[in-house]
């Protein structure tokens, strides 16, 4: 009897040890069972319990399965960990993030702003989508200042693992203004420094056409232009910047994002529209992985002037921003 119960122990030991190992798949139809030590671009290595470390061919694996999943995993071409597969084509990461501000404040006159900001990013080895939407609302003394939604989708072809190729368009709708809607086409590569969950840092040029529509009647009786929608090619420098930091053991992230735009071409001769800047710069403190509060300062401003009648007249407009938001991601 006292044997039989050693035995029973002595199998519950090994069962209880051999699900908690790490397990590599083989194409040929072999399982490894043990500690995966490395996962690098070409192999694997596994210490096997009852034998020396093994190193396995990329290639030659199936799928795997990671006992502990704190332990570091493979990177894709586009910084994203493998899903417990080595099948890089079809190993997808879904992120994403919202934040919100509003403020509420009341002097000589009384002001309601609202602005909504949501990113969503889904990238494998070659491809990255990502959406970034944004609305804006905005009153002074009940009377609507900024109604307005943004929304911008990105395609981004990776060549290896800093090299790509992005195409984007870009859709502001203004619902108060006469120039209603502004539409931007644009592509071109992107070079990556670095870049996973937490960090990232990306530069990159377009070349594209930017689309300014105005009402029917708004160039009815002017002459600085013959068509309601008017078209300016560009040349476009984006960046897009994160960087963890541990100040006081806690967590925050140092963030910048933006672009800046350099118009190439001149529709009309009277009206100049010559350079844009449209950036942010703020600091993230996370209180879990999910839940955060961001402040930023954000900078938005138009170069543009008019040349008519002998004279010149400034159109350029620069705004500073800053805000706190509460802000969630996954």
């Amino acid at each position: 009897m006292r044997v039989t119960q050693y035995g029973l122990c002595l199998l519950v030991l090994l069962v209880t040890s051999q699900a908690r190992a790490d397990i590599l798949w083989m194409h040929n139809g072999d399982r490894l069972t043990g500690t995966i030590e490395e996962i690098g671009d070409d192999e694997v290595t596994i210490k096997l319990p009852y034998s020396q470390t093994l190193t396995v061919r990329r290639d030659a694996i199936k799928r795997w399965r990671l006992d502990k999943q704190e332990q570091p995993k493979p990177l894709t071409k586009t910084g994203i960990p493998l899903l417990d597969s080595p099948d890089e084509v079809n190993a997808w990461l879904w992120t994403g993030t919202a934040d919100l501000n509003v403020k509420l404040k009341e002097s000589t006159k009384k002001t309601n702003n609202i602005n909504l900001k949501a990113s969503t990013e889904v990238a494998n080895l070659d491809w990255r989508y990502t959406l970034d939407g944004e609305y804006i609302y905005e009153t002074s003394n009940s009377v609507t200042d900024s109604h307005e939604y943004r929304l911008s989708p990105k395609l981004d072809f990776f060549f290896d693992a800093n090299w790509f190729l992005r195409s984007s368009v870009e859709a502001e709708y203004d619902m108060l203004d006469t120039n209603y809607l502004n539409l931007s086409y644009a592509t071109g590569p992107g070079y990556r420094f670095w870049n996973d969950k937490r960090r990232r840092l990306e530069l990159i040029a377009q070349l594209g056409l930017q689309q300014a529509y105005f009402t029917p009647d708004e160039w009815e009786y002017s002459d600085l232009f013959d068509e309601r929608i008017i078209n300016y090619p560009v040349v476009n420098l984006g960046w897009d910047y994160r960087q963890p930091l541990s100040l006081w053991q806690q967590r925050f992230e140092l963030f910048s994002k933006g672009s800046y735009e350099k118009f190439i071409d001149q529709p009309s001769p009277y009206l100049t529209r010559n350079q844009t800047v449209n950036g942010n710069l703020g600091l993230r403190y996370y209180f879990n992985d999910h839940l955060r509060l961001s402040w930023s300062s954000e900078l938005s401003w138009d170069d543009s002037w008019l040349d008519y009648g002998g004279g010149r007249e400034s159109l350029g407009d620069k705004e500073w921003r800053h805000t706190v938001t509460l802000g969630a991601s996954f």
